[in-house]
């Protein structure tokens, strides 16, 4: 296991607590009932809001995984999170401008990356493995799955139902929520922070006792997420 400090493995767990801890902070500190977790950016919490968003977009821009499409995707999720904490959504009671038009375009090509990385580069290095790694490779595609229906559910519940049942269900708030956390779930198991997903051999932070090995069934990765 490298030694340096900001190696992938802690960027991912840093990355994966932010996404964890995001919609909780923000919830805590707006004091209020949000229709979104965006839309904290409208209340008390908007500073915390838009720091963490600027760290989570510092990490993802220092990350550059182990291709060159990996840290494309993570550069442009860098941007497009940015590009989430500069243009707020609308506030209740207003009407949508062009800034929320960017702010929506920002998110949704964010998460598009995130459940990239769930089905892309962190499942291709652990599907068809037995032992922990093919563990991860079932928590990926449930949280590749999950960033995608909700999405998916968001838009077509804006496109099908009253704008008032959206809102009185905090769909917008409910479908962040959950891809927030399907985000931070996926990246701290990258991480192999999780003895319960991890082998001793590989894990960010070892154990004394030895791991039985794994088997792989699929030759030439070299690295496992």
């Amino acid at each position: 296991m490298p030694s340096n400090v900001f190696d992938h493995c802690r960027l991912r767990l840093f990355v994966g607590l932010i996404a964890l801890l995001l919609p909780l902070i923000v919830d805590l500190m707006a004091a209020e009932q949000l229709p979104s977790i965006s839309a904290s950016y409208h209340t008390d919490a908007r500073d915390i809001f838009v720091g963490l968003l600027f760290v989570i977009a510092a990490l993802m821009l220092a990350y550059h995984g182990h291709t060159t499409g990996e840290s494309a995707a993570s550069k442009t999720a860098a941007t497009a999170t940015i590009g989430i904490a500069l243009f707020p959504t609308t506030a209740p009671m207003e009407t949508a401008g062009w800034d929320a038009v960017v702010h929506n375009a920002c998110a949704l090509i964010l998460f598009c990356i995130l459940a990239y990385f769930c089905f892309g580069p962190f499942r291709r290095r652990t599907r068809g493995f037995t032992g922990m790694r093919g563990r991860r490779a079932r928590v990926y595609a449930v949280c590749g799955w999950i960033i995608v229906s909700a999405m998916l559910g968001l838009g077509a519940a804006e496109l099908l139902l009253p704008a008032s049942t959206v809102s009185a269900y905090e769909m917008t708030y409910w479908a962040e929520f959950f891809a927030l956390w399907a985000f931070g779930i996926a990246w701290i198991t990258a991480s192999k922070v999780l003895p319960f997903l991890t082998d001793s051999a590989e894990a960010l932070f070892p154990m004394t006792a030895p791991d039985r090995p794994e088997t792989a069934s699929i030759p030439g990765n070299y690295a496992s997420s």
